[in-house]
């Protein structure tokens, strides 16, 4: 049966309605998270302890951490090295669909450097890891593993081409979240194989610590509340418990939304660390810090979220490199504001439809090759594929 759009009509007019409602609503939290932020601009060390205070109610605790700079600094765009490496890498994958005949997936990566203030053409690097789940240790993965091994990868891969960087500084960029997430995990309930994979994600960041590189994760569109879960903190009452610490008065309001029109074109934010129930995995000069850049232009801000680690935080010349590198590489795909480089890496490793089909055909021939028979499509995937279907799938 075709979508019934006479239904959804009348249902996305009632959404339209509500959310016209709530916007109204957001608005009013906004004005008083803004104020907020100016009033306490300075108060860091009394934020940190209110913060340490809560975290200790609730230690599954998720909010920024102020340093050493106000809440409303607004760092203007310093002046970019003369030359440096830029490396870029991305990942994507084909999930195991336990439809096909064969459990497999593959994690695809393409990574670009080039040499900033140079002539020189960029390399490009792609690596392949196909895994035919079936026949390992587990005997199958979920999606949450296969995006493990794609993120981990992504680091390993950037760690390894900053070895033989030519130019000094050396900047990395990987698109998301620096922090492996962990939740990611919980879904198969392998602890091990988590931990696994975050001590080689954890060597590889220092590995680029070694090497002096300012790496980052670059968040596009983020819509997280670290700041404004870091105010609420701030509104509790003395003596509160755990219940009170899960209101939410400020909900709706993203950091974005508090800090557009705090910063200019250009400008980044107070750099904040993260209070969060990882953190422990992440200490010392690994532990992580975010902080918001608008790359938008006059009249149309628009911020992104860059996750560094301690080092690169603490790091005045490192910090400044990466804010001006990152607001050149947001100039040159004229008016879609991200970088240049983030964009080159996921072409170079994305996976089209079409190779989903070639690479599943090519592990069913390998295995009858050496003798082994693959499954069949399962009863559902094969009634799918039946003619008149636009889309097969083995």
């Amino acid at each position: 049966m075709p979508i019934n759009y006479l239904d959804l009509r009348q249902q996305a007019k009632a959404e339209a309605l509500k959310a016209r409602t709530a916007l109204k609503q957001v608005e009013e939290r906004r004005a008083v998270a803004a104020a907020l932020l100016q009033q306490r601009a300075s108060d860091l060390e009394a934020i940190r302890q209110s913060v340490a205070d809560a975290a200790h109610l609730d230690p599954r605790l998720r909010c920024a951490l102020p340093s050493s700079e106000p809440l409303t600094h607004a760092g203007g765009l310093p002046a970019a090295p003369a030359a440096y490496t830029l490396i870029a890498a991305d990942g994507s994958q084909i999930n195991p669909n336990a439809h096909a005949p064969v459990h497999y997936f593959l994690v695809n990566l393409g990574a670009i450097r080039l040499q900033g203030g140079g002539d020189q053409a960029p390399d490009v690097f792609t690596h392949s890891d196909l895994h035919v789940a079936e026949y390992t240790r587990s005997g199958g993965y979920s999606e949450e593993m296969v995006s493990l091994e794609r993120d981990k990868g992504e680091r390993k891969l950037v760690a390894e081409l900053a070895e033989s960087a030519a130019q000094q500084p050396i900047i990395t960029l990987t698109d998301g979240p620096l922090e492996l997430w962990g939740e990611k995990a919980a879904g198969y309930g392998d602890d091990k194989a988590f931990s696994e994979h975050l001590s080689e994600y954890l060597a590889a960041l220092e590995q680029l610590h070694q090497r002096g590189a300012a790496t980052a994760g670059y968040v596009d569109k983020p819509r997280a509340d670290l700041l404004v879960r870091m105010l609420e903190v701030l509104q509790l009452p003395e003596g509160s418990d755990a219940q009170a610490l899960r209101a939410r008065p400020l909900r709706g309001v993203t950091d974005a939304h508090l800090l557009r029109d705090l910063l200019q074109p250009g400008e980044r934010s107070a750099v904040f660390g993260i209070q969060s129930q990882s953190a422990g995995r992440y200490f010392g000069h690994l532990a992580l810090h975010f902080f918001y850049l608008n790359v938008g232009k006059p009249g149309a801000p628009w911020l992104a979220r860059v996750e560094i680690p301690g080092w690169v935080a603490g790091n005045p010349a490192l910090l400044d490199a990466l804010h001006a590198v990152l607001v050149a590489q947001n100039n040159i795909l004229g008016s879609y504001t991200y970088p240049y480089v983030l964009h080159r890496a996921h072409e170079i490793a994305l996976v089209k439809y079409e190779e989903h089909e070639q690479v599943a055909q090519l592990i069913i021939n390998e295995l009858r090759a050496m003798g082994v028979e693959p499954g069949e499509l399962s009863q559902k995937q094969a009634a799918k594929n039946l003619p008149g279907r636009r889309r097969f799938t083995l």
